[in-house]
């Protein structure tokens, strides 16, 4: 049982709701007097289906937000039928600075960084051997991501993501550093190649460049209210648009300032978040509890 199961199964005790997890722990069914509801992973029943298929397919959600000129990164999609001479002119323009990704993926799973055209049909070729779709995004300078926490119009969290970049000592090996970094996750970690060197005095390493919480990154709590409630603004205008009740909200800021809509999750996952961030299994009990009042309406 992760965090977040055991974060419902407790607010359902204290709220009286019968809890069972089936199907491999996958659903959860929570029955109190004649009404009985399901949560599949980290999605619960509030959003309506149209709206979840948009959220989770990336480019369909770039495309339904740039048509209210909404600042959102860009995506291109790809079948297994792509047209090379078309990609090859696009990702020109980027000097083939580009990430492929999963269309539909999660957790920043099968998504790669290309900087050669040589890599580029490759990794492309590779994975819609495993994939129906791809998208194709330019490569972003980002300074930070944020992810807005939305429930029926109201943003209840606002937090950042540090990417796992650690800075030498001189002593240190960079597994030892990546530990002090974020223990939950770097401990699971295999110790061998390259995080057995020790980093010499000042020695930036960055084990990777997805701010995803699942990949090693840690969240923080942001002290600059002007920006909170920019994020809050831009959270809220498109969750607004999209007509969700309860998502999450990627927003990255450029090294430049700009503020753009990355992606809308309709799976809400705070099992890392109640893990690393201080009083996080509490900030994630309470807004769950809140979509447990909802869905029971």
């Amino acid at each position: 049982m992760n965090n977040v199961q055991k974060i419902i199964k407790e607010i359902c005790e204290e709220k009286g709701i019968n809890f069972k997890l089936v199907s491999k722990d996958w659903v959860i069914i929570l029955e109190k007097g004649k009404k009985i509801r399901y949560i599949t992973g980290y999605k619960f029943p509030l959003n309506n289906q149209a709206v979840s298929k948009v959220c989770d397919d990336k480019f369909a959600l770039y495309d339904v937000i740039k048509e209210f000129n909404i600042p959102v990164a860009e995506h291109v999609i790809l079948f297994k039928n792509y047209d090379k001479q078309k990609i090859l002119n696009y990702c020109e323009k980027y000097n083939f600075k580009m990430v492929v990704k999963s269309n539909t993926g999660t957790c920043g799973n099968d998504m790669f960084y290309i900087t050669k055209k040589s890599e580029l049909f490759k990794k492309i070729d590779k994975l819609l051997k495993k994939h129906y779709s791809l998208s194709l995004s330019p490569y972003y300078d980002i300074k930070t991501e944020y992810r807005n926490i939305v429930l029926n119009n109201n943003v209840e969290l606002v937090y950042g993501k540090k990417k796992p970049v650690v800075i030498g000592d001189g002593k240190s090996t960079i597994y030892e550093l990546l530990c002090e970094f974020n223990k939950n996750y770097f401990e699971k970690i295999k110790n061998d190649g390259k995080l057995k060197k020790v980093l010499k005095e000042n020695e930036i390493f960055e084990y990777n460049w997805q701010f995803n919480l699942s990949k090693g990154s840690m969240p923080f709590m942001i002290d600059d209210n002007k920006l909170v409630n920019k994020l809050k603004k831009l959270a809220l205008e498109i969750t607004q648009k999209l007509g969700t009740s309860f998502v999450s909200v990627d927003i990255i800021e450029l090294t430049n300032g700009e503020l753009l809509l990355l992606e809308v999750n309709s799976g809400v996952m705070m099992d890392n978040l109640s893990k690393n961030l201080e009083d996080g299994y509490d900030i994630a009990k309470n807004i769950y509890s809140k979509v447990i009042d909802e869905m029971f309406k």
